[in-house]
């Protein structure tokens, strides 16, 4: 009965051992920010990340970080590790430093790192990836990507609301106008738009308001589109302006629309707007030609 008794107990704090259920963090506990006046002692131990991962939840992204030494076993390293997020148009929207100390190391030498969702800024995608960088205090360094994150991110009509108000930032008004055959056109402003993308593009463009002042419609049909420079060099109209939808503008009243050029330079010197829309009694073209400043 005895000896039972003596192997039980033996067989109970064995796999306690095992188990690591001694009184250790549960493994949730965030990692502090750097404080750069802090101390940290640095361990070699770790050679590499064997686990990043995140998880997100209804406020927050929880990232698990674990490292290994030389031999694959799990370690408890110290020193600091940089997180970054990208979006996947590697858009950076978040970066913190975090002191890693063996006390926050939870069950199996799990480090957690929980970033608010609030202190992330929104992304232009609905998923991007994260960057861990583990600096240790010998000057070694090592890092781990994880992919596929949930983040924060702004809708498409949030995108073209950012590009439509960065362009009237920076755009530059002209207010020159022509009026021929009861049509009056007139430049508002130019400038560079964003096409936001994988590789965003700026591209030129050019507000115009048309206004028939006649009692009938009126053909908007315009060709030969250009700009031009002061040296004669020119940039040829492409599609996607909003002027594009119109092929004539209804009697008495006015449209603003927008035309788009590519390839212009942004230090184009004294740029001009060319294009021909109809044609007179004589039957020639009515030419407009504008200064864009």
């Amino acid at each position: 009965m005895v000896k039972k008794i003596v192997i039980g107990v033996f067989c109970m704090i064995s796999l306690l051992l095992l188990c690591g259920c001694t009184e250790t963090d549960s493994g949730d506990q965030a990692l502090d920010e750097v404080d750069s006046g802090d101390e940290n002692i640095v361990s070699d131990d770790a050679e590499y990340i064997g686990t990043f991962y995140a998880a997100k939840t209804d406020d927050s992204l929880k990232f698990t970080l674990i490292f290994n030494d030389a031999e694959n076993k799990l370690v408890t390293a110290t020193g600091t590790a940089k997180l970054n997020i990208y979006d996947d148009y590697d858009n950076k929207i978040f970066e913190k430093e975090y002191v890693v100390d063996p006390s926050k190391a939870g069950t199996n030498s799990k480090y957690t790192l929980i970033v608010s969702l609030d202190d992330i800024e929104k992304g232009m995608t609905e998923s991007g990836y994260a960057e861990v960088i583990f600096t240790s205090k010998t000057g070694k360094v090592i890092n781990k990507i994880t992919n596929s994150i949930q983040i924060p991110y702004y809708t498409e009509e949030e995108i073209l609301n950012i590009a439509e108000q960065e362009f009237l930032e920076n755009a530059v008004e002209s207010g020159d106008s022509y009026e021929l055959d009861d049509v009056e056109i007139t430049i508002l402003r130019s400038g560079f738009y964003t096409i936001y993308g994988e590789k965003s593009e700026k591209i030129f463009r050019v507000d115009l308001k048309i206004e028939n002042k006649y009692g009938q419609p009126k053909d908007f049909t315009p060709s030969e589109v250009v700009v031009y420079d002061k040296y004669e060099n020119r940039y040829r109209y492409v599609s996607g302006g909003s002027l594009d939808e119109f092929s004539e503008i209804p009697s008495l009243d006015t449209i603003e629309g927008y035309w788009f050029f590519e390839e212009v330079p942004e230090n184009m010197e004294n740029p001009r707007l060319f294009f021909k829309n109809g044609r007179d009694d004589n039957g020639e073209w009515l030419i407009y030609d504008f200064n864009l400043k």
